[in-house]
């Protein structure tokens, strides 16, 4: 469902702000090929869980929820393994849908490559939300990316929030996710960044689109590549 929308968010719409011609950002750190090991009963600072977490069986009780009230409890119980509240800054602890987890399974695979989709402050067709690698056999990992400005370029900050639609495509794009951002109702106009996510928890930014003109929309696979690793 939450596809479905993100796709209709970018044929018209999507982005984060992009502009014209894109110079290169920061270097990113390098991607690291194996995963360390991992106590699955610490965070991943090491500290002591009051309750040891099983990522595993938490997913599988993601995925069987079938109500907003079972989901938002199940986000509440991630809290004690990681934090995802830090993502949504000031937003409201009281907005509607606070707290409603969904899971992307990046390789189409459940068990594998996981990434649990938390709702900070919902909009009409777009909104605030953390994600959180969730993969089983390891502490859930609150995942961290480089800023992107509206402008479609990279900057040096890092940060655990995002805003917009998220979508995947695992057949086709295994291990990334895109982050769809519109800057006006219409939706001709913001930024379409894609990601790859780390082995660490971190997302590298592959690709950004974006078109600033928002008097001249135009569909996000015609908005000008403004930054490409």
């Amino acid at each position: 469902m939450r596809t479905l929308l993100a796709l209709a968010l970018i044929g018209a719409a999507s982005g984060t702000a992009i502009s014209g011609c894109a110079a290169p950002g920061p270097s990113e750190p390098p991607s690291s090929t194996a995963t360390p090991a991992a106590d699955p009963t610490a965070t991943p600072d090491a500290e002591p869980l009051s309750t040891p977490f099983d990522a595993e069986v938490w997913m599988a009780s993601v995925e069987a929820a079938e109500t907003d009230e079972e989901r938002i409890a199940l986000s509440a119980r991630l809290l004690d393994a990681v934090d995802w509240r830090t993502a949504c800054g000031e937003d409201d602890p009281t907005a509607e849908r606070r707290g409603y987890v969904q899971l992307l399974h990046l390789d189409g695979v459940p068990g594998g490559p996981a990434l649990a989709e938390i709702t900070c402050e919902a909009a009409a067709y777009q909104g605030t939300f953390a994600l959180v690698d969730a993969r089983a056999g390891r502490p859930p990992r609150l995942v961290r990316a480089l800023g992107v400005t509206e402008e479609g370029t990279v900057t040096a900050d890092t940060t655990t929030s995002f805003f917009g639609v998220v979508y995947h495509d695992p057949e086709a794009r295994p291990g990334r996710f895109d982050v769809a951002t519109k800057s006006a109702g219409h939706g001709g106009c913001g930024t379409l960044v894609r990601y790859r996510l780390r082995p660490d928890g971190g997302a590298a930014i592959e690709e950004i689109r974006a078109h600033t003109d928002c008097n001249a929309p135009l569909p996000s696979e015609e908005w000008p590549v403004t930054y490409s690793e």
